[in-house]
């Protein structure tokens, strides 16, 4: 990149799952940057990070006056904190990560969704959201095939999708579970060795159809999504179908931005797509309609969301000029 502009860049929950991955990218894809500020969201996460040939001191994020001296943020934090940054307008870009359970909003943008048309009318914002990363990846596997009748997709989300807290806790569950001594608190849900899918799995389910519908250019006249988590660590698994889709389906997803399609005899596994900055596809066709399987690493895929906005939106000049 070329541009003279040098933004300075804080990271809010730099020691979260997806905070995590902003900070490795930035490293890794030489985001131009004049400073680079790392907040940890959660009491007790100070200390110091590692990126590139770099180490960074992680500070106590305290208020939202703290991010007034920078050019750019990324809220890597919990959709409350978030907010409270959001509706305190304290002065930079915002590029806010926790939008993936709520409503789309014309803030919501994600590389190989949005048009070019579409990016040049949102220049100038103070704020831009990531989609949830089942929805970006829903989003572009339908937008790449084109306008369809209907399509119906079941995600299996891993504890990464729920930040680093939940990888924990469901490290801490299993060991319990193996030595026999788990033991869950009133209202808690096991996660180790366990499937499920609960009213707040079904609220997001919900919200990424309402966000792959509204990222799409255009409108899919049936689209319903099911969520389940599953007893994994990272990633996560979508299986996606889709009747009567266009003729020559297949090639628009091979060629599509962002996917990288294995052939049908290939084995597809979450565990390959760990730290991948595609969504790996296998596709097949039925007398049903379309067959498509999808693994992808979702806090990278939302890390990677949350830098192309800063590269795309944050580049050209200085916040708010």
């Amino acid at each position: 990149m070329s541009n003279a502009f040098e933004p300075k860049v804080a990271v809010v929950g730099a020691t979260g799952a997806v905070g995590n991955q902003i900070v490795e990218l930035i490293a890794a894809r030489a985001f131009p940057h004049s400073d680079l500020k790392l907040f940890a969201a959660s009491a007790g996460s100070s200390g110091t990070l590692e990126a590139g040939d770099d180490e960074y001191l992680i500070e106590q994020f305290e208020e939202p006056g703290d991010l007034a001296h920078y050019d750019v943020a990324f809220l890597a934090v919990p959709e409350d904190p978030a907010l409270e940054i959001i509706n305190a307008h304290p002065g930079p870009l915002l590029i806010d990560l926790s939008s993936c359970s709520r409503a789309p909003t014309d803030a919501i943008v994600s590389p190989g969704v949005t048009s070019r048309a579409r990016v040049a009318a949102l220049r100038g914002r103070k704020l831009y959201a990531t989609p949830n990363p089942v929805a970006h990846a829903l989003a572009l596997c339908l937008g790449a095939i084109g306008p369809v009748a209907s399509a119906a997709a079941t995600a299996m989300q891993g504890a990464s999708a729920r930040g680093r807290q939940m990888i924990a806790r469901t490290v801490d569950q299993t060991t319990d579970l193996l030595a026999a001594r788990l033991a869950l608190e009133e209202d808690d849900t096991q996660r180790a060795f366990n499937a499920f899918a609960r009213e707040t799995e079904r609220a997001i389910a919900g919200r990424i159809a309402e966000q792959a519908r509204a990222m799409l250019s255009w409108p899919a006249a049936s689209l319903s999504v099911q969520l389940a988590a599953i007893p994994l660590l990272h990633g996560t698994m979508l299986a996606v179908n889709v009747r009567e889709p266009a003729q020559g389906w297949i090639d628009a997803l091979r060629t599509a931005p962002g996917i990288l399609m294995v052939e049908e005899s290939e084995p597809l596994s979450v565990i390959d797509a760990i730290g991948q900055e595609a969504i790996i596809v296998r596709a097949e066709h039925h007398a049903s309609g379309a067959e498509i399987m999808c693994a992808f690493d979702n806090a990278r895929i939302a890390a990677l969301g949350a830098l192309w906005i800063a590269e795309t939106f944050a580049l050209d000049s200085p916040a708010g000029n």
